[in-house]
């Protein structure tokens, strides 16, 4: 070896670059072995890195698997349809919601045709859809019912796509979505819509404030409103005035404390008419017991009404003649009783029969008797008062009720009158001409019966005796009663012929001057000298001409025959006499009397300043501020104005001085016992006194001894008239005391 080496010398450089070789080579030897601990550390690490991917691609494994499950959890129990179907419309796939609507399992369904599951109704519906899914690739919402097994429907709304299947064809992917409530709730309310517009009674919806905002055909019908003409207005806008605020208030604290009201009210239509409706209303309330709207339902109460009227008007009366029956007659009988009570007033009970009305029927038949009795019920009707009832109370019976009578011979008058009337011939219209008569019987209130049975109970007894003694007459329950009748009724049919047979004649009282001793004047007295009875005292026959009206003609007769008479003294050459005419209240109240007075004067031609004029104190009291008026325009015509009877009624002083009065006339009640009544001499004495403050002159009346007559010029007393000096005499005796 060492030989070797020799062979082969070598220098220092060579030897340096085989040192660096070899210790180059040391070194890949260290890299080598580096180099594999190196792969061995990265294929470690890369076998952990593949067993934590294996880990992972595990771990994502189970969460598909549970997602996979979610989904086809969520799929099968989602609240919507799922469905897939190929281009044929046969089902490839569905979700347990849709095979529960459709009434199947999935399984059942999987290859049927759709179709078989939509409503026949909507079957077209359908085919239009699907052929728009089928164009577009593309279905929006079409709503659209399926037919369940149950044979009932089911509303959904139907969305579609298309879409790519595994094989590259088509399919399309339905979701449905459950709409069958929203649909039976818009059902609901085009069914309450068309209610609210068909129901005959007019409905009318507020909100809190009561402004109006919707009313329904029938309101618009019934009110004659368009619907635009009220929105926004409030009810108050119909108000016909009939009922009052507190009515109003009343109404509106029902509907506060229950949210109900219901009664009748009266309202206004468009065209001013009024009408009655019965109305209700509610108040609609939230969740927070706010309210938010009132609700008003109301109809047309006039037929109504009109109904009840006819059937109250048939129960009250007689259907043949239309006149009140027994039961109307009975309610009225027991009112007018408790105001002729309440009150003091007299009323007067006539029951009516007709005479020979059997004989009507078996002559002519019911038909005719009929006819009759609806005339005699027209006849009596014209001729009774408003306020008195007319009654049939069966057959040929009436009932009258006259209320409010002033005298109880009142009802002699009418049943006179009646009678009188009912004898008349009766031409029917078959041509028949009959004649009948009347009997009446007559009870008064409270004299005969103070309840409705006693009355109606006397008035029969009263109309039997009628009947009994003759009839066509009447008779009262009280014969006392039917003699005063008589004689009133007899004195008023000749009062109506005294004066065209001049029964009626001017007596004249003079009226002396205490001073002188002269006459001055005389009062015109009435007194009636009657062909069948002699003389008639006033105190007879005048309340009779105030209560029949005829005190207008006699009153306007003795002013004028006592200005003729006037005219004729004057003629004659008496002196100038102030002539005194009594006015009655009657006159006074009821006419013009300064018209008539000017009318006379003008006609006689007698000085008006020697006309005076009498009017009683009770009824200058009644009118007090109208009274001064009439005597105003009396005195502005130049006559003299005196207060007769003066003391007998209740003066008002502070009306009396207002009075264009010239002379006070004591009333005899305050003469007679003079001098033996201190009380009455100090009256005078006062009226006197009074007078003259008042600046009035003062007559005393009733003037019959001489003691009276000092009296009476002892304290100043003007003028007197009296038996003391004349009683009243006719005009040629009265000319004869100037002579």
């Amino acid at each position: 070896m060492h030989s070797k080496i020799n062979v082969f010398p070598v220098n220092s450089e060579l030897r340096e670059l085989a040192e660096q070789r070899l210790l180059a080579k040391q070194e890949i030897r260290l890299d080598e072995k580096t180099q594999d601990k190196r792969l061995i550390h990265e294929l470690q690490v890369h076998q952990i890195e593949l067993e934590i991917q294996n880990e992972e691609l595990r771990s994502t494994h189970t969460d598909l698997e549970i997602s996979q499950a979610r989904y086809f959890e969520l799929y099968d129990l989602a609240p919507v349809g799922y469905i897939t179907m190929n281009e044929q419309s046969l089902i490839l796939e569905a979700n347990l919601t849709a095979s529960k609507w459709f009434g199947k399992t999935p399984n059942e369904l999987i290859n049927r045709p759709l179709t078989q599951f939509i409503a026949f109704d909507d079957q077209d519906i359908y085919y239009r859809a699907s052929k728009l899914l089928t164009e577009n690739g593309r279905l929006e919402a079409v709503d659209i019912r399926l037919a369940k097994s149950d044979s009932t429907d089911f509303w959904v709304r139907l969305e579609a796509n298309q879409a790519k299947n595994i094989d590259n064809s088509k399919i399309f992917r339905l979701v449905m979505s459950d709409i069958n409530k929203r649909m039976a709730n818009i059902e609901n309310m085009q069914q309450a819509a068309a209610i609210f517009e068909c129901v005959r009674e007019g409905v009318i919806i507020t909100d809190a404030n009561t402004r109006i905002l919707i009313v329904n055909q029938a309101f618009c019908r019934l009110t004659g409103y368009f619907n635009y003409e009220v929105i926004g207005k409030t009810p108050g806008t119909f108000k016909s005035g009939h009922q009052d605020s507190s009515f109003y208030a009343a109404m509106w604290a029902e509907i506060n404390k229950t949210g109900y009201w219901q009664g009748e009210i009266w309202n206004r239509r468009k065209n001013g008419e009024f009408y009655p409706a019965l109305l209700s209303i509610s108040a609609i309330r939230n969740i927070r017991d706010q309210i938010t709207h009132y609700v008003g339902v109301f109809s047309d109460n006039t037929q109504i009404n009109d109904a009840f009227a006819r059937l109250d008007y048939l129960a009250h009366h007689d259907p043949l003649t239309g006149l009140a029956n027994r039961l109307l007659l009975f309610s009225r009988l027991e009112h007018c009783i408790s105001i002729s009570h309440r009150e003091s007033k007299s009323a007067a009970l006539l029951i009516l029969d007709l005479d020979r009305f059997k004989d009507v029927n078996d002559s002519f038949g019911h038909l005719i008797g009929d006819e009759l009795l609806k005339q005699v019920g027209k006849k009596l009707s014209n001729r009774l008062r408003d306020i008195d009832t007319i009654t049939r109370l069966g057959g040929d019976e009436f009932a009258l009720l006259l209320e409010d009578l002033t005298h109880p011979q009142d009802a002699a008058i009418v049943a006179t009158d009646i009678i009188a009337a009912l004898s008349e011939p009766w031409l029917l219209s078959s041509g028949i001409e009959i004649h009948i008569g009347a009997s009446v019987g007559i009870s008064l209130f409270p004299d005969n019966g103070k309840t409705s049975e006693e009355l109606l109970k006397q008035a029969d007894a009263a109309l039997y005796r009628a009947k009994a003694e003759g009839r066509g007459n009447f008779k009262y329950y009280s014969e006392n009663l039917t003699h005063a009748s008589l004689r009133r009724v007899n004195l008023e049919s000749m009062l109506r012929r005294a004066i065209s047979k001049h029964e009626l004649v001017v007596n004249y009282q003079p009226q002396i001057e205490i001073a002188t001793g002269n006459i001055i004047g005389a009062e015109a007295l009435l007194r009636w000298n009657c062909h069948e009875e002699g003389i008639i005292p006033p105190g007879q026959f005048i309340p009779i001409a105030e209560e029949t009206g005829l005190i207008k003609e006699i009153g306007t007769w003795v002013l004028t025959e006592t200005c003729l008479q006037g005219q004729r003294w004057i003629k004659a050459g008496l002196p100038l006499l102030k002539l005194a005419v009594n006015l009655s209240a009657h006159q006074f109240r009821h006419h013009d009397i300064a018209a008539t007075v000017t009318q006379v004067l003008k006609e006689t031609g007698f000085p008006a300043e020697y006309l005076e004029l009498e009017i009683t104190e009770s009824a200058l009291m009644e009118r007090e501020t109208e009274v001064v008026l009439i005597l105003n325009r009396l005195r502005a015509l130049g006559v003299r104005l005196a207060i007769d009877d003066f003391g007998t009624g209740y003066s008002s002083l502070a009306y009396l001085k207002h009075f264009p009065i010239d002379i006070l006339k004591i009333d005899k009640s305050f003469v007679n016992d003079i001098p033996q009544l201190e009380d009455d001499m100090e009256i005078a004495a006062a009226i006197i006194g009074m007078g003259h403050i008042l600046r009035l002159k003062v007559l005393a009346e009733g003037v019959e001894t001489v003691e009276q007559f000092n009296f009476l010029k002892e304290k100043g007393c003007d003028y007197f008239q009296g038996y003391y000096k004349s009683k009243a005499v006719s005009a040629e005796e009265f000319a004869a005391l100037f002579y």
